[in-house]
């Protein structure tokens, strides 16, 4: 089968709007998450968090929180005054979440805690204008229509607010996608849904998309982690416990899915044997920018300040 063949049953699961729900895989991985990808990737959003100012009496909105590895970061500089209201898809990540950061809030009467289920953008809408004073997106902005998303992240910062993203980039874990691929490419009948994201070529895309949104770009920046996983089985398994492959259970025939796992596997293995190595690159993006005036859902462009660029 060519890739014409897949890119038809692309076409046809798109037009027919049979999308791919991440949210199954998100529960799947939540009980490892904090095992996997927490301290691999999360302490690149811990750095991230560091690029703005929180003061204690901030109010401070999460979008995706996920386990809450974000958060609970989020509360311990807030110093017990403030808010924190975060939103996210997944039930099982909630738990953690909840799990995790609900007993430190009770200890402080000076703070207000709140982690709801839902969508995103739906969760902006509720929010009034110029109500917050930082809101961060920690690896869940290519879930959206990111100017559009962005628009809203303005509308509810107050002037001078602060904005936080990080995102996978669009070249992140090449070697795996290139198999998964390939086996899309042999057998299109094995993709049954379409998985929607907006992955960034680059920090320079996020920043362009900052700007569209009317918000001043303060810092972008490009990194990379490479995975501790150097074998076929223990690559799969990050990306499954990690959350990382998101979509992919929804994406895939249910039936069929051990058989697809191991034709990814089989083909991670013959990239071994040909090149000696699997090393398998978390590519990403950091972006802060600043609400410059006066919010509005869609307004001007913002100035764009370039910040530090680091490999």
């Amino acid at each position: 089968m060519s890739r014409l063949g897949l890119a038809a049953r692309a076409l046809r699961l798109t037009l027919s709007r049979t999308h791919a729900d991440t949210t199954p895989d998100y529960d799947a991985a939540s009980p490892s998450y904090d095992t996997y990808f927490s301290p691999v990737m999360g302490v690149h959003s811990i750095a991230a968090l560091r690029e703005v100012t929180i003061t204690p009496g901030d109010d401070v909105l999460e979008l995706a929180c996920g386990t809450g590895h974000l958060t609970h970061e989020i509360i311990r500089r807030l110093e017990g005054r403030g808010s924190v209201h975060a939103v996210d898809k997944s039930p099982g990540m909630l738990s953690v979440a909840q799990a995790k950061v609900m007993p430190e809030a009770l200890r402080s009467p000076g703070l207000d805690v709140s982690l709801q289920e839902g969508d995103m953008e739906e969760f902006l809408r509720t929010r009034p204008s110029d109500s917050a004073d930082l809101v961060v997106v920690g690896w869940a902005i290519c879930y959206s229509k990111p100017v559009k998303l962005l628009e809203q992240i303005r509308r509810v910062l107050r002037p001078g607010g602060r904005v936080m993203v990080i995102e996978t980039r669009g070249d992140a874990l090449k070697t795996l996608i290139e198999q998964l691929e390939k086996v899309f490419t042999a057998d299109p009948s094995l993709l049954t849904g379409m998985i929607r994201v907006n992955l960034p070529k680059d920090a320079a895309t996020v920043a362009r998309w900052f700007t569209r949104a009317g918000l001043t770009v303060d810092v972008h920046r490009d990194g990379h982690q490479v995975l501790p996983a150097d074998t076929p089985d223990a690559a799969l398994e990050w990306v499954q416990r990690s959350g990382a492959a998101a979509g992919f259970k929804d994406a895939v025939d249910q039936s069929r899915e051990e058989h697809a796992l191991e034709l990814i596997r089989a083909g991670l293995a013959e990239h071994v044997a040909r090149h000696g190595a699997l090393e398998l690159r978390h590519t990403f993006v950091v972006v802060t920018g600043t609400n410059p005036g006066t919010t509005t859902a869609t307004g001007p462009g913002g100035r764009h300040r370039e910040g530090a660029r680091i490999a």
